[in-house]
């Protein structure tokens, strides 16, 4: 309902400045997108707001793309009270965890906290005093508590160690308004989460001699790279021969390949074969892969040649020059939007930690809510990244024209291959 109408209906006099119509923030600023999985593209509005920017937009696109897709969810914050308070913006401005570890015991020694006395939730969550769902823990007998049952109060056992906030069970009653960070309350998740992982497919739904079939690539950048990961296999050599039952001639050893290759103590079905993308995607919704820092990938068939080895042991710049410049002199930006896995159908797992630098320091660390994402076997995986980065002071802000990309980057490391 219009808020004119509504005030003329109760009879109070309009008065623009006493009661001005309240609008959503609107720049009329628009760009072009796609969704979580990549397949559809949808134009957007301007994002305002850490929700609309990071969630919304991709959460309607679900319903008409990627709703029915294989999903591994993140960690959200479920409230256990119908009004739950965000936490209380207590982080550093800088990279202060290890000194803030510090001080925090200082501070128990000298004033240990008891679940009578009055203090923040935040507070309660850094001390480790937190009375509501994490739990209550023993007081630390160096501190000078009062609980006897305490291991080593009186005795001369070691103190067991308290377990870390990281490792407790997460706030039901307070949330964190920002993103998950290097700096962020612990204890504390988001009511919902900034990233999205989902499965398009098997491993053989990708094509290596075509790409991927997506709206928006620039032609000749949309396929992934190869990464040959080696099985570890019990060498040939090592298989001990009863003397007792030896092969007739010309009739191959049982359990012995005929097909290993000389000089080797390993088969030849020890390689598996991933594959991964690093996807880059302008306001325009011109998308493009890289092989590497400031290296735009071009392939003219077949299939990209350069193994993904060096672009997992770099890091990867968060925004690229867009190849596609419009005739303004202001620069188009392209943005890390996605991170193409496919998981071949071997003995392996592939173990995702994507942790992202949204500027220089020192500006925090952003990474999911949750650090380590086992990707099962058989499977093209899709991560999408946040659309923006937002702490609880405020968002980090893209660069501008005269700041240097490289402060921006995505973590060297991000996955790594762990044979079963």
């Amino acid at each position: 309902m219009n808020i004119y109408f509504f005030l003329m209906i109760l009879g109070e006099k309009i008065e623009p400045d006493r009661n001005p119509p309240i609008l959503y923030h609107n720049s009329r600023a628009r760009s072009t997108g796609n969704c979580n999985c990549g397949r559809k593209q949808a134009p957007r509005e301007d994002p305002f707001d850490i929700k609309s920017a990071n969630y919304d937009f991709y959460q309607m696109l679900e319903e008409k793309c990627c709703g029915k897709l294989e999903h591994i969810n993140f960690p959200v914050f479920e409230p256990s009270t119908p009004d739950p308070a965000p936490a209380k913006n207590e982080t550093p401005s800088t990279y202060q965890e290890e000194e803030d570890d510090v001080e925090g015991e200082k501070l128990k020694e000298k004033e240990p906290q008891t679940q009578g006395e009055s203090t923040s939730l935040s507070l309660a969550l850094s001390l480790g005093q937190s009375t509501d769902s994490l739990g209550t823990y023993p007081a630390d007998p160096q501190a000078g508590g009062d609980n006897v049952d305490a291991p080593g109060h009186g005795t001369e056992e070691k103190s067991e160690k308290r377990p870390s906030l990281v490792d407790r069970q997460a706030s039901t009653v307070e949330y964190l308004p920002g993103m998950m960070h290097s700096n962020c309350p612990k204890g504390l998740l988001p009511k919902f989460s900034s990233w999205s992982l989902v499965k398009l497919g098997p491993a053989k739904s990708y094509n290596f001699h075509t790409g991927l079939d997506q709206l928006g690539f620039i032609p000749g950048t949309n396929y992934l790279m190869p990464w040959d990961i080696v099985i570890r296999t019990k060498p040939e050599d090592e298989g001990d021969l009863d003397t007792n039952s030896w092969p007739a001639p010309n009739k191959a050893i049982p359990g012995k390949r005929s097909g290993a290759i000389a000089g080797r103590g390993r088969r030849r079905d020890d390689i598996a074969r991933a594959f991964v993308g690093f996807e880059y995607e302008d306001s325009r919704g011109r998308r493009f892969m890289c092989s590497g820092p400031d290296k735009i990938m071009k392939v003219l068939g077949n299939g990209p040649k350069e193994s993904a080895v060096k672009a997992l042991n770099t890091d990867m710049p968060l925004y690229m020059l867009s190849p596609s410049q419009g005739r303004g002199l202001k620069p188009h930006y392209a943005q890390l939007m996605r991170l193409f896995v496919v998981v071949p159908d071997a003995p392996l797992q592939i173990i995702m930690t994507p942790q992202v630098q949204p500027g220089a320091q020192p500006c925090p660390i952003f990474y999911p809510e949750k650090q380590e994402i086992i990707l099962p076997a058989d499977g093209l995986w899709v991560l999408r990244f946040p659309y923006s980065y937002v702490m609880e002071r405020g968002p980090c802000y893209p660069p501008k024209e005269n700041q240097q990309l490289i402060s921006y980057k995505v973590m060297r490391g991000i996955l790594k291959a762990v044979t079963l």
